[in-house]
């Protein structure tokens, strides 16, 4: 067995986010979503520094979006579109950038300095297209093994949701840099299929494009709440009926003083 890395729940002084320093924090797209999801768990994780635990990784989601860079990055280097946007008759491109591959980093991300909250947000995106207006499109690349089709918004987890405000996410930064963005975003998304009689030495993948309309009007002010959110140095109520990880850390020292007496 390989040697794996301790999880430490608890992060360091750095990564919790303090009202009364003067230096810049960085807040990453997923703390928004975590936001979004609940302010509870946001307000452990970034003012109190005290984390969720880790998820499992998912090596062939990881493999298939090393693979499609390598598959977009060869039509960027063609100027032409990738063959599932052909596939729907669609004219959008790999967009060329110098900073792409900043943006496309999980470190760096797109960035954007809020001035007035004194706070980095930034978000690695998988891809970025480009339509025939000019319009940057944002693209982000998925895979699951479903025997239902993907098609829309409705198919997918959660009936798209967390993935349309990642999408919209990632255009707020690009539009807060000066860019012109389209209101379109797209998954393109990989979904294994299992109706094979046998897997063999090659997984079959079913591709579609799942398009979304994007709205970013609600990112300002969320950003807005998300600010007061750490300024207080009241932890946000909890809510367990809407939150398992909430249910979670409320239960567990009962469940576990039940064990140890």
């Amino acid at each position: 067995m390989g040697y794996q890395r301790k999880y430490n729940p608890i992060v360091g002084e750095n990564w919790r986010y303090d009202p009364n320093s003067s230096s810049t924090f960085k807040l990453s797209r997923t703390k928004i979503e975590l936001f979004c999801n609940c302010e509870r768990c946001f307000y452990f994780e970034v003012r109190l520094g005290f984390r969720e635990p880790q998820g499992p990784s998912w090596a062939i989601n990881s493999a298939v979006d090393e693979l499609l860079k390598k598959e977009v990055e060869h039509c960027r280097k063609e100027d032409r579109p990738h063959g599932l946007f052909k596939e729907y008759n669609l004219n959008i491109k790999p967009f060329n950038h110098p900073n792409l591959g900043d943006w496309q980093s999980t470190r760096k991300g797109i960035q954007y300095l809020h001035e007035k909250y004194n706070i980095l947000f930034y978000g690695g995106v998988d891809d970025i297209m480009v339509n025939e207006k000019d319009e940057l499109v944002v693209v982000d690349f998925k895979a699951t093994a479903r025997e239902k089709p993907l098609n829309t918004p409705e198919d997918v987890f959660g009936g798209g949701a967390t993935y349309k405000r990642q999408l919209e996410i990632y255009s707020w930064l690009l539009q807060k840099n000066g860019f012109p963005v389209s209101t379109t975003g797209y998954l393109m998304y990989y979904n294994g299929d299992a109706s094979k009689p046998y897997l063999g030495d090659s997984m079959h993948f079913r591709r579609t494009l799942v398009e979304f309309s994007l709205d970013t009007d609600w990112i300002d002010p969320t950003v807005d709440a998300l600010y007061d959110c750490l300024q207080d140095d009241s932890i946000p109520a909890l809510d367990t009926d809407s939150c398992e990880q909430c249910l979670y850390r409320e239960t567990y020292p009962e469940l576990k003083a039940s064990f140890d007496n």
